[in-house]
């Protein structure tokens, strides 16, 4: 029977669920994002759906919604909280940035291990084999905090 490429998610399922919430989800953090940026720009949607998403990127994303709303914020007297909303934002992407590109596997240790392939094409010695390749390890527990963080992110950029 074939190797699954889902087989440490099969393992480790919970872990492997909330990964894909956290993929999944943070695009939600990107829309609320804009929802707070389009209110101070008097619902001026179509400006800030092409600035902020008439390109790839997440960090152009929240770079072009900061250069969008921080102004109409800080006139509002809203500045510092804003600039809070884009910090949690950007943690949010941190935390997004690193699950989204990286390799999985079980390697034993009763823990998801995950490393970035990136690590190893920058080194400048020849690579012959993955063994200088760092591996991270992520349980159920850090998980949940994270995607505490993602619902208490999409709740601060919802607020009313």
């Amino acid at each position: 029977m074939p190797r699954s490429i889902l087989a440490p998610f099969k393992a480790f399922a919970d872990e492997g669920a909330t990964v894909g919430r956290l993929l999944a989800g943070y695009s939600n953090i990107e829309v609320s994002l804009m929802h707070c940026v389009q209110m101070a720009l008097k619902g001026d949607l179509n400006t800030v759906i092409k600035k902020m998403f008439g390109s790839r990127g997440e960090t152009k994303r929240i770079k072009a919604a900061k250069s969008l709303g921080e102004a109409a914020y800080d006139a509002l007297g809203l500045g510092p909280d804003f600039r809070k909303a884009i910090g949690v934002a950007l943690y949010c992407l941190k935390i997004r940035n690193q699950y989204a590109h990286w390799v999985w596997w079980d390697d034993n240790t009763g823990k998801l291990a995950f490393a970035n392939l990136e690590d190893l094409g920058q080194r400048k010695r020849r690579v012959r084999d993955l063994t200088k390749l760092k591996a991270w390890h992520i349980d159920a527990v850090l998980l949940a905090e994270q995607e505490a963080f993602f619902v208490y992110a999409d709740d601060f950029l919802s607020m009313d």
